[in-house]
């Protein structure tokens, strides 16, 4: 399993046909080493945002903001996770608020909740012995394409990879959403409509 980042970069390197190598990121040295760490971390968080792989889900209360008051549109505001890529959901599953905004570090919503806010989001995951096989090579692909320009000057090469990549998304996305059975909800949409309860993304918990 490809667990460093190292090996990651030089997977990248691969994808575009480069015959150079990397070593070292953290400490580069080499023109490779330098662009790849240049990109790495941009590239990951949007690998993340894309496969919102099981790895990088997270339940968490998020407490009410004391300090500050949306002006209008909202009631009240909760304090942003620094470390959110991608909000999944607020409050229960089959009940989620879908009328939710992101401002100025701070979640904003009509949902009043006492102790906090309850909300699933994908968050940014940077152990590499975390990373699954299937993000890995998803995360490698998007390296390539962010390195592609400054390391081979091929714009033919970029175009490849951009369109090689919509097919891997899906390919990797649906390799991981088979360990999450679909949320089945079984209220009528009538109900539901009535109730003012929508469901944020209806299939993933």
């Amino acid at each position: 399993m490809v667990n460093t980042k190292t090996e990651i970069c030089n997977l990248a390197l691969s994808c575009i046909g480069d015959k150079g190598s990397v070593e070292n990121i953290d400490v580069p040295e080499k023109q490779t080493e330098i662009v790849c760490a240049k990109w790495y971390d941009v590239s990951r968080k949007t690998a993340l945002r894309q496969m919102m792989p099981s790895f990088a889900r997270k339940r968490e209360i998020w407490p009410l903001a004391v300090d500050y008051k949306p002006a209008f549109g909202y009631d009240y505001a909760y304090k942003y996770k620094s470390n959110c890529l991608k909000i999944l959901g607020i409050g229960e599953i089959g009940r989620s608020c879908r009328d939710y905004a992101v401002e100025g570090g701070y979640l904003l919503t009509n949902e009043y909740h006492k102790n906090g806010l309850p909300v699933r989001y994908v968050y940014d995951v940077d152990d590499v012995s975390k990373f699954t096989p299937d993000f890995v090579s998803l995360f490698a692909w998007f390296l390539a394409k962010d390195i592609c320009i400054e390391l081979t000057e091929n714009e033919s090469k970029y175009t490849q990879i951009e369109q090689i990549l919509p097919t891997k998304i899906l390919q990797y996305c649906g390799i991981d959403a088979q360990e999450n059975r679909p949320v089945r909800v079984s209220e009528s949409k009538l109900m539901r409509a009535r109730a003012g309860l929508y469901s944020l993304c209806g299939r993933k918990r």
